[in-house]
């Protein structure tokens, strides 16, 4: 059991199996220092943070740099690889009026060199189809007419305004 007394200071005093404690009194400077020190032990342990902070987003500017360059080198291979095949099969790589689309960017759209190899040999070989064949549609754009239209339409004319032809 624990019992409780009163000192002669005004402080109480506890006792516990045959121990007497006594509990001070803190005046309010006491407090004060007290809580600075304790203030100054935590700043001192987080001291680091605002560096350590600066470095994780300089960490972070750095992959952001890195995950850009990895575009570009994908988007320059692509590009190398388009030019190659554009130059073996003879397509243009030249952009167009109003700074249209080339041939190569318009027809070589695969993901990797071997499959705009593959485009470029069935545009190759469509294209000497063309020239060995020439136009599929002969006689599109012709306008040969066959017999006397002229005699149809004055006829037509004549029953829709109730003459005689």
């Amino acid at each position: 059991m624990s019992e409780t007394t009163n000192t002669e200071d005004g402080a109480e005093a506890t006792t516990e199996g045959g121990e007497q404690k006594q509990e001070a009194t803190l005046t309010q400077a006491d407090v004060d220092r007290i809580i600075k020190e304790r203030i100054a032990r935590v700043e001192a342990k987080y001291s680091d943070y605002n560096d350590l902070k600066a470095k994780a987003d300089g960490a972070k500017t750095l992959e952001d740099r890195v995950g850009t360059l990895e575009g570009e080198l994908t988007t320059t291979r692509a590009e190398a690889a388009r030019n190659r095949v554009a130059a073996k099969f003879g397509i243009s790589t030249e952009r167009g009026p109003k700074d249209e689309p080339s041939d190569a960017e318009v027809l070589l759209t695969g993901s990797d060199e071997a499959a705009m190899i593959v485009i470029a040999e069935r545009f190759a070989g469509r294209a000497a189809d063309t020239k060995k064949n020439g136009n599929v549609a002969r006689n599109e754009g012709d306008t040969k007419t066959t017999g006397d239209t002229d005699g149809d339409e004055l006829e037509l004319v004549s029953r829709l305004f109730g003459g005689s032809a």
